[in-house]
């Protein structure tokens, strides 16, 4: 997955992820570790860091500097997470939210809520992005009505795309 351009400070992007490419947010922290500092707040409870050595290995032959380079943070809820965003700290590190809006499916927070804390976690995506870049993932097929609203107070937008599958050689019985 090479779809992400140099990111400039001050950008805040978003990208909209395929269901079927499980390793895609592994890739994209991997990519991201081998360059720097990164915080990696989690909502879906999907970046194992164990996973994240494959990939991070091709990007860096220092594995232990590179793993060292990350923080992680989890958020299993909407308040969680948007405890988290307002909780962290504007420094120039790299922050990659993996499956925001996953904490926000939560039927059992009133809509309005959710709506509500969706706008506070934007407000603090923005302030965290005047130090350093901050990056979003949301899996494709997400909410429609929070898709459009974060796409809304998105810089730029990125949709990753499977590769097409390779065709199956012939048969010869």
């Amino acid at each position: 997955m090479d779809i992400i351009p140099d990111l400039i400070s001050s950008q805040l992007a978003l990208l909209i992820i395929p269901r079927e490419d499980r390793d895609a947010m592994l890739t994209l922290a991997a990519r991201l570790a081998g360059h720097g500092l990164l915080r990696v707040l989690d909502g879906g409870n999907s970046f194992n860091i164990l996973r994240l050595t494959r990939p991070l290995r091709h990007q860096t032959p220092d594995l232990e500097a590179a793993l060292e380079r990350i923080t992680v943070a989890r958020a299993f809820t909407c308040y969680q997470m948007a405890a988290l965003l307002s909780q962290a700290q504007t420094l120039p590190v790299l922050t990659l939210v993996l499956n925001l809006l996953a904490t926000f499916l939560d039927e059992n927070v009133e809509l309005g809520e959710r709506l509500r804390l969706l706008q506070a976690c934007l407000a603090d995506l923005h302030r965290l992005r005047r130090s350093a870049p901050v990056i979003v993932t949301v899996w494709e097929g997400t909410d429609e009505k929070m898709l459009t609203i974060l796409e809304d107070a998105i810089d730029q937008v990125w949709r990753a795309e499977l590769p097409p599958p390779i065709p199956e050689p012939p048969r010869l019985f």
